[in-house]
């Protein structure tokens, strides 16, 4: 102990000396608020044991990038201790007395990142679960003892790639399987699926025409006469065009990804005050910030025609599809991060997927517009065959040679995607939805579920059609 004392104590006086004060505070800030909140999320929501959310979360991922002087993590525990106090369902975590950052739970909504005022939020009824019908391989076509042996082969990875996995076929669960500590009534982190779901928010907000997909949203920083902002529109946002200047770099930690993540009050502002970059329509980049902005966007839309903004989700597609576990986290100033946190369980993802195979309507209630989905299958003019509308598409890319995400699906397959591996595939050739929930290499992320799709995929494809 006196050892990790002492070097957690030259750790810190070498970053002292190298960054000075406040350089550490905002590193504290950056790191603790990363820790302070997933850790929170993964108690409060996935009810999962504190020890082993540091141990599998931290130590072995470096989600941040941040690294110190001499090669230190910034994410060792030693460095950023976690305290988590369960009768407040509070997270505090910071670099010694740098950046000490709070993170509070809040039913219905998770765990929020406290960073300026803390907007109250108003009560969430919980949502009614509809269970998925279970049927049988066999009753598809598929070689059960072929598919358990596959899905045995990929669970035994030791790694956390793989977490969870389910498969639907014609509407009926007809697989699935979890690892150790995970069940099929864990929520589980989505990250960037969020941005799917704030586009479904978008849809089922379109069917009330609310707004028409050229016209520019309510955004009030972006009216003025001479803003060329102000031309950007919700198809725009929706396709990642807008030409806003934004950095999506994962590995620096002081770029606009991680301030607006991990210090921003308010995500989609610090979105909404960048400059253009390129003129919109013309150019594609991902950006979180755009998924940012939509919620903002959205809440202006819902608010000025009188309709709740923080039920909304709930109300429109939670609530019919029966996804009883999904929560969708706010930041400080009560808009839903719209980039980045949706927690539900593996099944109810799939629910979301399969709203998307049966074209937005649920058990004859339609709730995304006729042609939602069509718009949203259809590839950005910019964006080399690869993304439709806050949606990826597995078109063979122009840019890249034709090579595919994922080579054994359909070219008309598509998914959402989360970043270190969480994926739901919709494959509308096959009549199927597949989830994969995990934790997978940054830098490669699509390796092992590409593994565990050629080796599951191989049974259904064969035994089912």
């Amino acid at each position: 102990m006196k050892n990790v004392i002492l070097g957690s104590v030259a750790a810190a006086t070498v970053v002292l000396v190298g960054f000075g004060v406040n350089h550490l505070n905002t590193l504290g800030k950056l790191g603790g608020g990363l820790k302070s909140r997933l850790v929170c999320n993964e108690v409060f929501i996935g009810g999962r044991n504190e020890q082993d959310v540091l141990d599998t979360e931290f130590d072995n991922l470096n989600d941040l990038g941040a690294v110190l002087p001499g090669g230190t993590n910034l994410e060792h525990e030693d460095l950023l201790p976690v305290k988590v106090d369960y009768d407040k369902k509070e997270v505090t975590s910071g670099l010694g007395l740098f950046g000490q950052t709070k993170s509070v739970y809040r039913e219905g909504y998770g765990c929020i990142l406290l960073r300026g005022n803390f907007k109250e939020l108003p009560p969430l009824e919980p949502v009614d679960n509809k269970a998925w019908t279970v049927a049988s391989p066999a009753k598809h076509g598929f070689d059960e003892t072929a598919l358990n042996a596959a899905l045995d082969e990929v669970f035994d990875d030791p790694l956390p790639y793989h977490r969870g996995m389910v498969f639907i076929k014609g509407g009926e669960l007809v697989a699935e399987r979890y690892a150790p500590g995970f069940d099929k009534n864990t929520p589980m982190l989505s990250n960037s699926m969020a941005k799917t779901v704030t586009q479904m928010m978008v849809g089922a907000a379109k069917k009330d025409d609310l707004f028409d997909l050229d016209d520019r949203p309510m955004i009030e920083e972006w009216s003025g006469e001479n803003d060329p902002r102000r031309q950007i529109t919700w198809r725009h946002l929706l396709q990642m065009q807008t030409g806003l200047e934004f950095q999506e770099n994962y590995t620096d930690p002081f770029t606009d990804i991680s301030r607006m993540f991990l210090l921003s009050h308010s995500q989609a502002q610090y979105a909404i005050d960048k400059p253009l970059a390129y003129d919109p329509g013309t150019h594609w980049a991902y950006a979180t910030g755009t998924s940012n902005i939509l919620q903002r966007a959205l809440r202006l839309a819902l608010e000025d025609n009188g309709i709740p903004y923080h039920s909304f989700a709930r109300d429109r597609i939670f609530e019919p599809l029966g996804a009883a576990s999904a929560v969708f986290v706010p930041d400080s100033s009560g808009e839903f991060v719209g980039g980045s946190i949706v927690y539900a369980t593996a099944r109810d993802w799939a629910k979301l997927g399969q709203l998307f195979l049966q074209d937005g309507v649920w058990e004859g209630e339609r709730i995304f517009p006729e042609g939602w989905v069509e718009f949203s299958t259809t590839r950005a003019s910019a964006s080399h065959n690869r993304y439709g509308a806050q949606l990826w598409l597995n078109l063979p890319s122009e840019k890249l040679k034709s090579k595919k995400f994922f080579p054994i699906l359909p070219d008309t397959a598509y998914w959402f995607s989360g970043y270190e591996g969480q994926v739901v595939l919709v494959v509308p050739s096959l009549d199927m939805v597949i989830v994969h929930l995990g934790r997978t290499n940054p830098e490669r992320e699509l390796v092992p579920i590409n593994a565990a799709l050629e080796l599951v995929m191989s049974t259904l494809i064969s035994g089912g059609e």
